[in-house]
């Protein structure tokens, strides 16, 4: 009688614990799910990209579920596997780090000729908003996407600041936070705003040849760091060929592990310094 209430008491056992683990697991996938839905759907807006996040999250779910099985199932060991786990949980924002970062560079670029544009609009006799509706109207891309959502938002009854407020927070650069407050200053204390912005656009211009120069100059610096980083790892895969003997204890064993551990982090201490030195803020 005694074996079989201990029987029962631990059948109970059980079942609460894979209950309360299944329960909790479940949870945390659901609020994972919900938070990369979110962040995609965000980001998408950000890039004005329009697409079905629903299958694009169905779709990054089972990458991250099958990839690493497959490499597992092919004999990998489990260092390459939780390796391939990491990268996949990153890979989506540096994707996302990559195309905003794109982006911002092509509105840096076409922003000095476009205040000039606007600034000779200005100078015909058309007011800033008139003149930034007919860039709009003739030059597509990043930044008459960003002007015309900017003037929608005015259509809606935003104010003119928060319009450029908005515009400058979306953009995070430089740049367009100069152009939002100069045209923020001409709005609430006046002045000649086609001469301002005529002004910044030939700032912005020599601005932006300084930095090719500077990219130009340290762009042997980034290639050196880039290669340097790399060697161990070019290195480490000819000897896995050549002595799989030699090498298979890094991968199977706690000292290997905790070596691998040490050279993944010097390597990134040392690419990381590489990449203080060279990038140069004008």
């Amino acid at each position: 009688m005694n074996i079989v209430l201990i029987q029962v008491m631990l059948f109970i056992s059980i079942s609460l614990v894979v209950y309360l683990c299944l329960r909790s697991t479940v949870n945390t996938v659901d609020q994972y799910s919900t938070s990369l839905k979110n962040t995609t759907e965000s980001n998408l807006r950000k890039l004005f990209l329009f697409a079905d996040t629903k299958r694009l999250q169905f779709l990054y779910i089972a990458v991250l579920i099958f990839v690493p099985l497959l490499i597992f199932m092919m004999g990998a060991g489990v260092l390459i596997v939780v390796g391939s786990v990491i990268v996949m949980l990153v890979a989506p924002y540096r994707l996302f780090a990559q195309l905003t970062k794109k982006r911002r560079a092509t509105i840096n670029s076409t922003l000095p000729d476009a205040l000039s544009q606007v600034s000779g609009a200005m100078r015909a006799g058309s007011t800033f908003t008139i003149a930034l509706e007919s860039y709009v109207q003739e030059v597509k891309g990043p930044l008459g996407q960003e002007f015309s959502l900017m003037l929608r938002e005015q259509r809606m009854g935003a104010h003119l600041d928060d319009a450029l407020e908005n515009l400058a927070e979306r953009v995070q650069s430089e740049e367009m936070d100069l152009v939002a407050s100069a045209a923020m200053i001409a709005n609430d204390v006046g002045g000649n705003l086609a001469e301002i912005l005529q002004s910044l656009s030939e700032t912005l211009r020599r601005k932006m040849e300084m930095e090719g120069k500077i990219e130009a100059l340290t762009a042997q610096g980034r290639l050196q760091g880039r290669v340097v980083s790399a060697l161990p790892f070019l290195i480490l895969l000819p000897l896995m060929y050549f002595e799989p003997k030699a090498t298979y204890p890094l991968f199977t064993s706690l000292l290997g592990w905790a070596f691998l551990f040490l050279i993944i982090s010097m390597d990134l201490i040392g690419s990381i310094l590489i990449q203080k030195i060279v990038s140069i803020d004008v």
